[in-house]
């Protein structure tokens, strides 16, 4: 009896482990930093590497999205991105008492300093999207990697928080003459 209930016990062990893997093998095949892995499927990070001349790119939350003159202002939190073995040695750094080998997921956010700052939008914006609510239904918030919208449906995107809120993740803006030139949306799992 007592090694049944023994054999019972690992037989559990054993399932709760094989489903635990199979959680965190998922989660690295469908996060970003890990995408760049698989040909199948671009990293939206990726998108924000071809840089124009003279640009920067930096990564925020946007906070605020509205019309002032005519003109769209973001208000934006700028953070660090980190992703990879980047994001794990910052991870570390900064937990060291986590017991984790590194970043869960494969990246890592600091916003040490959450100050906000105005920046225009270009009327001609490019914007990437990963992840959003397509029809008004839970099944319609698909990932679909970099895909491109119009600068208004951004915003109308952007204050529909019915089925998802856009202001959770954060995104890579491309700054060229003072102005925001292109948004990517960074999937977060």
């Amino acid at each position: 009896m007592k090694n049944a209930a023994k054999r019972w016990r690992l037989q559990m062990v054993g399932a709760v482990v094989a489903l635990l893997g199979i959680i965190v093998l998922t989660t690295y095949l469908l996060t970003p930093a890990n995408a760049a892995d698989r040909a199948d499927v671009p990293s939206s990070s990726a998108a924000s590497n071809a840089q124009p001349a003279n640009s920067e790119v930096y990564t925020a939350y946007i906070d605020e999205m509205h019309v002032v003159d005519g003109k769209l202002m973001l208000t934006v939190d700028k953070i660090g991105w980190y992703q990879g073995e980047e994001a794990d040695t910052i991870f570390n750094q900064r937990n060291p008492d986590a017991g984790l080998d590194g970043a869960p997921d494969g990246y890592y956010i600091i916003n040490d300093n959450e100050e906000q700052e105005q920046v225009e939008v270009n009327t001609d914006a490019k914007v990437l999207m990963q992840l959003y609510d397509r029809d008004g239904t839970v099944q319609g918030t698909e990932i679909q990697w970099n895909e491109p919208v119009t600068l208004s449906k951004f915003q109308s995107l952007y204050g529909d928080k019915r089925i998802m809120d856009l202001a959770i993740f954060p995104y890579h803006l491309t700054i060229q003459d003072g102005k925001v030139i292109q948004i990517v949306q960074q999937y977060i799992p």
